[in-house]
């Protein structure tokens, strides 16, 4: 069952929000040392059915998984010996990573043996249960976090259970952790306030994922089976075949991390932001500070840290990125080009540190700035050698400086913002592609070397005026103008508003009704991370 499908709307949602806050109103009545024991239990059996509404028997795989986690946590927080406790902390990770091996990397293991001379081992066929990557990692996390005594064991395996397959998040992130939400899960309290929060943010997840997710997908899916039958595109189609494949997995994915966080709020959770404006970064390493939040702390807390993280020299600490994001690019899916877009991603990270300047140096070159409009320099920005002689000799007159400061911040800053989006979307190719074949096909039409057939030319008469209006909504909202326009008001209103906060709704419900007017009609509704 998909969050953006008109039974998940009008039945499940409707029937479950009714069910969960009306046994919250009789716990709280009725008081007691389980405050939320009904609930958890209520939320628990919905969201079995809501998995097994989309994935039939596999609910038995999630229950399993569920099962094993809680035992290893339980056997964990009982043992005192450091070896034993390393041991079955051990045992832990691997029957989890078995667990998502078998259903995810089988079939990949074996064709890649198969690549090998002389080598012929059967491909098994196996179903991937929907969001095992998801649900894996989360209870992993649980696992790791009570070896290390950061959390305890769930009290009731009720609560644990509830955790890991809460309907909200199961299927599609954001990956929580049990530590976040442990005290919600015993002693939540649902108020209206966070209700109405809760709602308007579902449906501006909603509008997201059906107006702009949806709208550019034709677009990218029409380019990219162009590109699959083995022919190019023009060089116009090709980078809008690229940047409606980048609105569509961000607004994809976003949009339902916002519905997740959204519905968590009207069930009493508070789930962490998933995306931040991610294409508006300057820098790799600050676009991964921004993209799905919650899986890039998962590898760095869990992988990245363990393994050494930048303590162990400079050669070690770029091994132990590459490691880390090769293994982020396979956890996305069993294809060698995931591997080659963590792998690409890595590589400009590992790029961007070794060509920083060091902090020491930093900070002797800019002291800070001087009197009357002074100009600071660093190593980082423009304004070292001739450039920086010029400007000095500008900061004696103070407006100049200003000026100069100003023209070489930005400079600098959309300088960044272009090379980060550059490497983004070649990226996205990568992901996206089948094939290195595929992906040199559309870098060669990307840059006008492509051979134009008679289906790459049609694909102009479906850039209907919609589609255009989304690619340029899409690309305006990618940025924090909304939270920027929203401060202004706020700062010329005098603070909250209720002027503001009636708008906010109108933008909100008017996005959702669109929404689901869309979705009545049946228009085009896939769903990216439900390969992962």
């Amino acid at each position: 069952m998909v969050f953006s499908t008109p039974i998940f709307l009008t039945v499940f949602l409707p029937l479950v929000l009714a069910g969960a806050w009306g046994l919250g109103w009789l716990e709280d009545r009725r008081g007691g040392a389980a405050p939320r024991a009904w609930t958890n239990a209520f939320l628990l059996a919905a969201s079995l059915f809501f998995y097994f509404w989309g994935e039939g028997r596999g609910v038995c795989w999630l229950a399993g998984s569920i099962a094993f986690n809680a035992l290893a946590a339980q056997v964990l927080a009982a043992r005192e010996g450091k070896a034993w406790r390393r041991g079955w902390l051990g045992a832990g990770i691997a029957g989890n990573l078995a667990f998502l091996g078998w259903f995810k990397y089988a079939g990949f293991a074996a064709r890649s043996l198969n690549l090998l001379p002389g080598v012929s081992v059967p491909v098994p066929e196996v179903a991937l249960p929907l969001g095992i990557s998801f649900y894996t990692f989360q209870a992993m996390s649980y696992v790791w976090d009570v070896y290390r005594r950061e959390v305890p064991p769930a009290r009731r395996w009720a609560d644990f259970a509830c955790y890991v397959a809460l309907f909200p998040q199961l299927v599609a992130g954001p990956i929580v952790r049990y530590a976040d939400i442990a005290a919600q899960l015993r002693e939540r309290r649902v108020r209206l306030a966070g209700v109405a929060s809760g709602f308007k943010r579902f449906l501006c997840g909603l509008g997201k994922k059906v107006l702009l997710a949806n709208t550019v997908a034709e677009m990218a899916d029409g380019v990219w089976g162009v590109v699959e039958g083995g022919h190019g595109v023009g060089a116009g189609m090709a980078w809008l075949g690229a940047a409606c494949y980048a609105l569509q997995i961000y607004y994809d994915f976003s949009g339902y991390s916002d519905m997740a966080i959204g519905m968590g709020r009207m069930l009493g959770f508070e789930f962490k932001e998933n995306f931040r404006h991610p294409y508006a970064a300057r820098s790799i390493r600050e676009f991964w500070r921004k993209w799905h939040i919650s899986l890039s702390t998962w590898f760095r807390d869990y992988l990245y840290i363990p393994l050494g993280g930048n303590r162990k020299g400079r050669l070690r600490t770029g091994l132990n990125g590459l490691v880390v994001f090769g293994l982020c690019g396979l956890w996305h899916g069993a294809s060698a080009m995931f591997v080659l877009w963590g792998l690409w991603h890595g590589l400009f990270l590992l790029a961007e540190r070794w060509m920083a300047p060091p902090r020491k140096a930093r900070g002797e070159i800019c002291q800070g700035p001087a009197k009357n409009g002074g100009f600071c320099r660093t190593l980082a920005e423009p304004g070292d050698g001739a450039a920086g002689g010029f400007a000095k000799d500008w900061q004696k007159t103070g407006v100049f400086a200003k000026a100069w400061q100003t023209a070489a911040r930005a400079g600098k800053a959309a300088a960044g913002q272009a090379y980060a989006l550059g490497v983004v979307l070649a990226g996205w190719v990568l992901f996206r592609s089948e094939s290195l074949g595929d992906a040199g096909r559309m870098f060669r039409s990307m840059a006008g070397m492509g051979d134009v057939t008679k289906e790459a030319r049609v694909l102009w008469l479906h850039c209907s005026p919609k589609v255009v209006a989304a690619v340029c909504i899409g690309a305006v909202l990618a940025y924090p103008v909304a939270p920027w326009l929203r401060e202004r008001l706020r700062a010329r209103l005098g603070g909250e508003s209720a002027l503001l906060a009636l708008a906010e709704w109108l933008v909100a419900s008017a996005a959702g009704a669109a929404a689901v007017l869309c979705l009545a009609g049946g228009a085009y509704n896939p769903f990216i991370y439900f390969r992962f």
